[in-house]
């Protein structure tokens, strides 16, 4: 028998639907953060474009973990051959590939006079070169931001420069790592033999001839080669190891990404519907 008064039952029954809302927001809010988290994870990357004194151009994509590095650093970890003067803000580039100063020493040693020629350096701004106005070890590079070398002669503000590549160009698009599938080993094709015989795989003859015998036989005498065998025919064409590695990294991102998208709708459901009970119910008892 139930003996407590109707007060109490709408009490309890209030701080059960509070304790939904509460518990449907709570997934919600769970689910959005570990769908930000998982693009976070993500490396961050910078594009780099360089032009040497022969007209040819290099560009590279650059990772990074850091939240932003400075352009000594994007350049340096491109790999290519460098030689820089100065630590700290007070760094310069002296030769990038073969252009340039090998001594760190004079560094600017083929700009005198009113021929200079020397690395000009360019930051990617609004879909334009920009000529640099502070040192590469200055430079705060960021997630997306594109960086521009070009070897040549100019002035301070007017140097050669590099051909224009925004950031698609030269990072193309992540996409998932798939885990290369080992190469499925080929059907066990069963021999035929003459009727009356064991099935086996090898069939061992015990030598017959001795050295003498073999010393005095014809020379017309042959040795017979083993003929291939052929696989079966009518076999099925299967799919190859490659399209059956991305059909399952689909399937496992669908699989993945279904109970997040499950889990945020019925947070967000749950939370509607006990909004929508407690107005009924404030309604009725007004």
């Amino acid at each position: 028998m139930f003996l407590t008064s109707n007060s109490s039952n709408a009490r309890l029954l209030r701080s059960v639907l509070f304790a939904a809302l509460l518990l449907g927001t709570a997934l919600a809010i769970w689910v959005m953060f570990e769908g930000e988290h998982a693009a976070a994870e993500q490396p961050n990357r910078a594009g780099l474009v360089v032009t040497f004194s022969d007209g040819s151009t290099l560009s590279r994509c650059i990772e990074f973990s850091e939240e932003e590095i400075n352009g000594v650093e994007l350049l340096t970890r491109s790999g290519v051959p460098l030689v820089s003067w100065g630590t700290g803000a007070g760094a310069a580039i002296c030769k990038i590939g073969d252009d340039g100063c090998n001594n760190p020493n004079d560094c600017f040693c083929e700009c005198s006079g009113s021929d200079c020629q020397y690395w000009a350096y360019y930051a990617l701004e609004n879909g334009q070169w920009q000529y640099a106005s502070a040192g590469a070890s200055l430079r705060k590079v960021h997630n997306g931001d594109v960086d521009g070398w070009a070897w040549g002669s100019g002035k301070a503000g007017q140097g050669a420069m590099p051909p224009l590549l925004t950031f698609e160009k030269i990072c193309p698009p992540l996409v998932p790592t798939v885990a290369p599938v080992p190469p499925a080993e080929p059907p066990l094709v069963p021999t035929t033999q003459p009727p009356g015989l064991p099935v086996t795989q090898e069939t061992a003859i015990a030598p017959t001839a001795t050295a003498e015998t073999v010393a005095a036989a014809s020379p017309q005498a042959t040795a017979t080669k083993a003929t291939p065998q052929t696989p079966a025919t009518g076999t099925v064409p299967t799919q190859s190891a490659a399209e059956q590695a991305n059909a399952e990294a689909s399937e496992k991102d669908d699989s993945s990404s279904f109970p997040r998208q499950l889990i945020a709708f019925a947070g967000v459901a749950a939370a509607l519907l006990v909004t929508a009970v407690i107005l009924v119910r404030r309604r009725a008892s007004g």
